[in-house]
């Protein structure tokens, strides 16, 4: 299916979100990802296509990528990426993915490391939409106070006394002592965990080594991120 592009959206330095309109109506469930197709020449030796998760909530009815880039790094797909015109198209098939939250009983904690947070983004924003209250601790680590969505998260917090956010910056991070700080209860929560590739896999074994059982533990990670 064709994608054409609206807008982008400039979030903050290095990271910009593009509003992309379907050619025809599509479902997702929040937090899930989608596999894009930009074709271009020449390519390098990660090819055309990539996975992104779909930084919109399923209402707004526009599929959103919103990734980071810096103009002297980066794939030849990212560098055509942001070069797009607004009008110009892409391809997106296998919409897929089970980072989702189906079951607004239990209580949750969401760990994110910098563009990690997309997938939290739709899952919150598309729970304010409907009004539907979910109990949930957000640990949100960034390089740097340019947070990515803060205006949007901060509104939903207000919105529901439930989701309490923490937001760590650098050089302070997402350890077992930052988790024992801010999350008193290790085994009632499910945790989520989104970000670079290398820190969802250490803070994957270091929640299991806290006691947190995996069926209560859900990763997704972004690769050729480094670690927030």
């Amino acid at each position: 299916m064709k994608l054409r592009l609206l807008e982008k959206k400039i979030q903050t330095p290095g990271v910009t979100t593009f509003v992309f309109q379907p050619a025809e109506p599509v479902s997702w469930q929040a937090g899930q990802f989608a596999h894009y197709v930009l074709h271009h020449e020449p390519t390098d030796e990660r090819g055309s296509d990539r996975w992104f998760t779909i930084s919109s909530a399923p209402y707004e009815e526009v599929m959103c990528i919103t990734t980071r880039h810096t103009d002297d790094e980066g794939s030849t797909f990212k560098k055509k990426l942001f070069s797009l015109k607004e009008g110009k198209r892409i391809e997106v098939s296998d919409i897929d993915g089970d980072f989702i939250v189906d079951d607004l009983t239990k209580e949750y904690v969401f760990i994110a490391g910098g563009i990690g947070i997309t997938p939290f983004h739709s899952i919150l924003k598309q729970l304010d939409h409907e009004k539907k209250q979910i109990t949930v601790t957000l640990l949100y680590s960034n390089r740097d106070q340019n947070v990515v969505f803060k205006e949007e998260l901060d509104a939903f917090a207000q919105n529901n006394p439930n989701i309490h956010i923490a937001y760590i910056y650098s050089p302070e991070h997402i350890d077992e002592k930052k988790i024992q700080e801010l999350v008193p209860d290790l085994q009632k929560p499910v945790f989520y965990v989104s970000g670079p590739e290398p820190m969802v896999e250490s803070l994957g074994n270091t929640l299991k080594e806290m006691g947190v059982k995996e069926e209560n533990l859900k990763q997704d990670w972004f690769p050729g991120y480094p670690a927030e």
